[in-house]
């Protein structure tokens, strides 16, 4: 991520270190696992409408964008390797194909070079991008979906953890 800050009146960029993006995305995937952990074996399956994702299906999917996001990233091509049941049936299965598909995606990323992340690649439309956006676009993807996971537990009664701990009531006013 770029950092901007003024320099003798002109506005600079400077690079967010490739370690302080990886701790961002870790502390991402942190609590969407807590979110996953919660759900119980028997929604795993359940979705709101025919032609929507399963619990299930996101979770897969999420392991599977990740692996996408570094395809790109490293080898310059966008690579879906899909979100079907061969990558897990159980809630313990889509949890350990979720995890594999993180442990992946983060050697990878540990073995980029910082001057690797300002690199152009081309995002799903064509458009040139660095590749550390590509890492933060990761990031508000799985966030995204880990919305997703929230409103299908909360419509099956399940009450998703809190994101940083403590309920909005429970802060002092």
């Amino acid at each position: 991520m770029v950092k901007s800050r003024k320099c003798l009146g002109v506005e600079a960029m400077e690079l967010i270190p490739k370690k302080e993006l990886i701790a961002h995305f870790e502390g991402v995937r942190k609590r969407t696992l807590n979110y996953a952990r919660e759900i119980p074996e028997e929604l795993i399956d359940w979705r709101p409408g025919e032609d929507k994702f399963s619990i299930g299906d996101i979770i897969r999917h999420l392991g599977s964008a990740e692996l996408m996001f570094l395809h790109a990233i490293t080898e310059k091509e966008w690579k879906y390797p899909g979100h079907g049941l061969d990558k897990g049936r159980t809630k313990q299965e889509v949890l350990h194909y979720l995890q594999a598909c993180h442990s992946a995606v983060m050697s990878g990323l540990h073995a980029l070079e910082e001057e690797h992340l300002t690199a152009k690649v081309k995002n799903g439309l064509g458009y040139e991008i660095s590749a550390w956006r590509l890492i933060m676009a990761m990031a508000e993807h799985e966030i995204h979906h880990r919305g997703q996971l929230s409103a299908y537990m909360q419509a099956n009664q399940v009450n998703p953890p809190q994101i940083f701990g403590l309920r909005i009531e429970q802060i002092p006013q």
